[in-house]
């Protein structure tokens, strides 16, 4: 029953209740169908919260494949880090055990400078 049907059935039954009437017998009926409407709007409620349960279930499983495949790039690139900042230091080390002039060091600083801007 709609809200229309049921403000109709509301009225009819105070119109009715006015004329003093014995409609004991009628009133648990006529209670029952204005219940419905609760009723109604009830189960709609449960089902709209429902489907928005499945929307959010589904959106957290979609955020948590999100999330383990941006933690398996985050470990790879971490490890990457590391193996290129152990491969800086070697070689370093190797460069510092070259006997450079001045004229030498500045064109490897030119060169870290190019590197740097490039990479950033």
């Amino acid at each position: 029953m709609d809200d229309v049907a049921c403000n109709h059935l509301q009225t009819l039954w105070e119109e009715l209740e006015i004329y003093g009437f014995d409609l004991s017998w009628l009133k648990p009926h006529v209670q029952s169908a204005l219940d419905m409407k609760t009723c109604v709007e009830k189960v709609l409620t449960m089902k709209r919260l429902e489907e928005n349960v499945i929307t959010l279930e589904n959106d957290v499983t979609v955020l948590e494949k999100e999330i383990k495949n941006l933690t398996t790039k985050m470990i790879e690139a971490k490890v990457n880090l590391e193996i290129t900042r152990r491969d800086l230091v070697q070689s370093k080390e190797g460069f510092e055990e070259c006997d450079l002039d001045a004229q030498h060091l500045d064109v490897l600083l030119i060169i870290d400078v190019i590197f740097y801007v490039e990479h950033v």
